[in-house]
Formats: C-alpha cells, sequence, structure tokens
C-alpha cells in the first residue's frame, strides 16, 4: 500500500483535549479511511493555538498508533517567525520518511504549507470551504484590503499546487473549478481529469457516542426543561442576533425552554461573535435559562449533547453559508439530538429536504422561535425525525463512504496532467491574466472601490431547491 504524508491541524479528535475544531475532524475524516485500508500514514500536525515547541502538550483519549501505522508529528502554528522552520521540518521528514504523496487536509494553514514545499510529489488539495467566501465573511472584523490581498495570494499558490483537490460542497466544487480555470489550469493538459472532488463533512461511523453519569440533568437543570443546544466555535457566518433573539422568544412563550451553549469565541480568528452573544444574554429577562458551559472536554460535549433536546445552528445570508458545511450538524446527528437549522448549507438542505431535520429561513426570528415551540410541543415527533437522522447519516455521511475519491485516488496518487508543462515555467503562471492575481491588490491610491460598486453588508444569496435523492447522486449511491 502507499506511504501517504499528511499534513493537518489539531487538536485531532482521539486527543483528550478541551476544544474540538471543524480542521481537526476534517483531518482525521481524511487520516482514518486511509488506514483501514491499510496506506501508512505519517501525519504532521500543526497544533492551533501553539506558537512554541516546548508548549506542545498532547494528552490522548486513544493512541491510533496502537491499532495502525500512523506516525503523528506534532508542530506549532505557523506564524511570521516558525513558519520557515516548519517548512524546513517538513521537507527533511520528506527526505528521511520517503512518503509517495501528500495531502494537506482540514485547513489553509496546512494547504498553505503544502503549497510552499520544495517537491515534486503528488499533492492532494483539501480546500475545507471557500477561501474567498470565509474571508468575506471576516471582512466587517478585520483589515479588509490587506487580509483580501494576503488570502488571493495564498489561494493562488495552492491553486497552482495542487495535483487533486477536494471541496465540501457541490456548490463548492463548482467555484473551485472555476478558480482552476482562472489560474490556467483547465488547459489541454487537464482535458479530461476530475481535479476537483465533493467530499462533505462526515461523521466517524466506527463509533456511537453513549450516555453516561448526567452532565447538567438534576444539576443545573430539572428532568423536564427542553434544551436548545448551540455548539462549537461561533464563527463569522452565524447570525448571533437572529438565533438570540429566536431562543429568546421561544423562552417568552414556554418558561421549559432552557439554552445550553458550548463552545465559544475561536481565539485567533473570530471573538467577536461570542462576545456578542454574551452581551445579549446579559441584557435578557431570561439571562439565568441561558446555560454558557464553555469549551469542554470531547466526552463531556458528548454527554451535554445527549442530554439537550434540540440542536440550533443559524446562519447569515452570505456566500460562505451556500458553499460550506457544518460539522456540527453531523456530530448532532450522530448522537441523536434533532436539529433546527437555517435552510443555507448543502447539509442543512439535504436534512430540511429529507425531512430529517426542522428549517428555518435565514433572518426570521420569529420562525425561529415557532420552530423550536412546535419541537417542544410535539417531541415525539421530533426523536422519530432524529432517529430517521441518524439512520440516514450512518448509511450515508460517514468518513468511509464520503472519503471514496480520496481512496482511489491513494491507491496511485498521481500528478495532475498539466505537471510537465508546469514544470518547464518552473510554477509560473499560464498568462498574464493569472498573474494579476499574483500581484491582485488593490490601487496604491487607496481607493478601495474604485468602480464605485455599491456595498452591502446584508446580501441576500437566494438558494436553490434540491431533490429528495440528491444526496444519493452526490455520493454515488
Amino acid at each position: 500500500m502507499t506511504h501517504l504524508l499528511i499534513i493537518g491541524v489539531g487538536p485531532l479528535p482521539f486527543y483528550d483535549a478541551d476544544r474540538l475544531y471543524g480542521f481537526g475532524i476534517r483531518a482525521w475524516q481524511f487520516a482514518q479511511p486511509l488506514l483501514d485500508a491499510g496506506h501508512r500514514i505519517t501525519l504532521v500536525s500543526c497544533e492551533f493555538g501553539v506558537e512554541r515547541e516546548s508548549a506542545i502538550n498532547i494528552k490522548y483519549r486513544t493512541d491510533p498508533s496502537k491499532w495502525a501505522p500512523i506516525e503523528l508529528i506534532p508542530v506549532p502554528q505557523p506564524g511570521p517567525r516558525n513558519t520557515n522552520l516548519i517548512l524546513t521540518r517538513i521537507e527533511e521528514i520528506l527526505r528521511t520518511h520517503q512518503p509517495e504523496a501528500i495531502i494537506a487536509a482540514g485547513s489553509t494553514i496546512a494547504t498553505n504549507l503544502a503549497a510552499h514545499l520544495d517537491t515534486d510529489l503528488p499533492i492532494w488539495m483539501d480546500m475545507f470551504g471557500d477561501l474567498f467566501a470565509e474571508v468575506q465573511a471576516k471582512t466587517p472584523f478585520m483589515n479588509a484590503e490587506v487580509e483580501i490581498d494576503f488570502f488571493h495570494q495564498m489561494l493562488t499558490r495552492i491553486l497552482l499546487k495542487g495535483d487533486r483537490f477536494s471541496v465540501v460542497s457541490e456548490m463548492q466544487r463548482g467555484a473551485a473549478i472555476g478558480q482552476l480555470g482562472l489560474m490556467g489550469r483547465l488547459n489541454q493538459f487537464t482535458l479530461g481529469d476530475e481535479m476537483v472532488q465533493t467530499i462533505p463533512c462526515a461523521l466517524n461511523g466506527k463509533i456511537s457516542p453513549v450516555a453516561k453519569k448526567p452532565y447538567l440533568r438534576g444539576k443545573s437543570v430539572g428532568p423536564n426543561e427542553f434544551l436548545v443546544l448551540c455548539s462549537g466555535g461561533f464563527n463569522t457566518w452565524t447570525d448571533v442576533d437572529t438565533m438570540f433573539e429566536g431562543i429568546e422568544r421561544s423562552m417568552e412563550h414556554d418558561r421549559r425552554v432552557h439554552c445550553v451553549v458550548t463552545g465559544g469565541g475561536i481565539t485567533g480568528h473570530h471573538e467577536d461573535g461570542y462576545k456578542h452573544f454574551r452581551g445579549l444574554i446579559g441584557k435578557s429577562p431570561y439571562e439565568n435559562r441561558f446555560h454558557l458551559l464553555g469549551w469542554l472536554s470531547n466526552d463531556e460535549v458528548d454527554q451535554v449533547t445527549m442530554e439537550c433536546n434540540l440542536g440550533i445552528n443559524v446562519d447569515l445570508p452570505v456566500y460562505e453559508s451556500l458553499l460550506g458545511s457544518r460539522n456540527r450538524m453531523l456530530f448532532w446527528l450522530q448522537c441523536g439530538l434533532p436539529i433546527l437549522t437555517t435552510i443555507t448549507t448543502e447539509i442543512s438542505q439535504i436534512l430540511v429536504d429529507n425531512d430529517l431535520a426542522l428549517g428555518a429561513p435565514y433572518g426570521q426570528s420569529k420562525m425561529v422561535a415557532d420552530k423550536i415551540i412546535e419541537a417542544v410541543q410535539d417531541q415525539q415527533t421530533l426523536k422519530r425525525r432524529a432517529v430517521r437522522a441518524k439512520k440516514f447519516g450512518y448509511k450515508f455521511l460517514t468518513y468511509d463512504e464520503t472519503v471514496r475519491p480520496l481512496l482511489q485516488w491513494a491507491k496511485k496518487p498521481v500528478k495532475a496532467g498539466d505537471n510537465q508543462e508546469r514544470l518547464v515555467r518552473g510554477g509560473q503562471p499560464f498568462s498574464q491574466v493569472d498573474q494579476l492575481w499574483h500581484t491582485w491588490g488593490f490601487p496604491e491610491s487607496g481607493k478601495n472601490n474604485s468602480l464605485n460598486l455599491p456595498r452591502s453588508p446584508k446580501a441576500v444569496i437566494k438558494t436553490r431547491p434540491r431533490g429528495k435523492n440528491w444526496i444519493r447522486r452526490l455520493l454515488g449511491s
């Protein structure tokens, strides 16, 4: 079988850690099926939020090296001071371990490192969400001119270096193909190549969470309270106002409704959303019915999730929502937790179209409240829907089912059809159009909107309906 180097970002799901982000889940979504298929894995994990080698301190829930041929090599998160050192270390690993291919999974941290490596090995770049759309969602909270320029240059490197690419949705697949076209990668050499594959977010089909000693019930809340769960990071795409208003309206209608929050701000990425949510709670007459638990261990998150009655996901109407996905909903589904979500992401469309989740339009807090009240009043139907959703997930949305394109490529990793052409060019763009992307930036005059385009922070994005058999077509079933 093949020896593969995976570059990912930790914490990973098998850590005994107090938090778990989507990028860690994604890296393991790729690694575990490859191990099960008999491949040998060297996994370089950039530990998110850890700046120094001496600060790395990993404890395991389970050590995967005890059952599979995997070597974990943790390194600090890359930054201005240490990126070159980390690249040097990875290139040394390439020389000493001699893998046959590279897979960068779950984060632009990983794909950007892979794009800088001095290697001619085949590289699979996992574009875990559309970078342009994610940066756009972040622009209200940052220096937009500098950040957009930086990430355009980063994505250019990734698109030029990769041989195969994966995305989280069919909508993002279309966007990625278009981006490759702008890079000149859709050419006579790649004609017929399947360069971009859709690998949706998934659940680990080999495990099923089991309820243990109560964490909330009988302590912070009674046995008959209805617990609405908000879990994970409050990211830039979270519609904090609509979510809060919907929950508060439902609390006003039914005193049994409580809100449980695990997770919070994402340090080093986006903390404003969670701060705003806490501020709204502080002004609410129902403040004592909000339970902010913060970041918990994986075992504690499992238990809290299984004690709740409804998971809630409320997205802003932005392009990130249209192109992206939501790992948290896969976890809720796996735990048997009923789901209420805005119908924005592809996974939310799949679940609502198949009557596996409650759906609400974006930006309508009254509708969110009405759906919560509906769930409180008919909990038997709610539970039956969650049982069907769990069965659906274990059939169509497991690690093994979703990564089949990667497993096929890993049997015999190949370079893209334009590899020789890229070698001749020394990695330079195909045309002057692509050179524009390398030097893209705002005019030196400082006019960041020279075309006088209208700005609309509340831009509305319409989504198209999906047929009930769409997920089956997507997954090739």
